[in-house]
């Protein structure tokens, strides 16, 4: 039984569609995993992260009402401490006011 071209060349051309199928769909398997795990990890950690900023909150308002002290410091000095500016801004905007900006574009147009 001898094949003809055209049936042998087709018999090689599915033989290929196969064989690019079964690479194709175990790419995709692979690849897909990490991602679905990453994903996974990514939202338990956010999930962790959401409950320990609830509980720190809570901890700070129950010792903002009841008075609690740690170590002689307080939630007043704890907001004191987030409120405060170490850079002087003030000072700042005084001295950059002085500055007059129609000056500098005005000799930058000159040149």
């Amino acid at each position: 039984m001898v094949k003809s071209l055209e049936e042998s060349a087709e018999e090689r051309r599915n033989y290929v569609k196969q064989a690019r199928a079964a690479f194709h769909n175990q790419g995709q398997e692979q690849s897909s995993e990490p991602v679905q795990e990453e994903a996974a990890v990514g939202n338990s950690t956010l999930g962790m992260r959401f409950v320990i900023a609830v509980l720190l909150f809570v901890c700070f308002v129950y010792c903002d009402q009841e008075n609690v002290m740690f170590q002689g410091i307080g939630a007043k000095e704890v907001v004191q401490q987030i409120e405060w500016k170490p850079f002087p801004t003030e000072k700042l905007e005084a001295l950059l006011s002085d500055i007059d900006i129609s000056k500098i574009k005005d000799e930058k147009n000159n040149q």
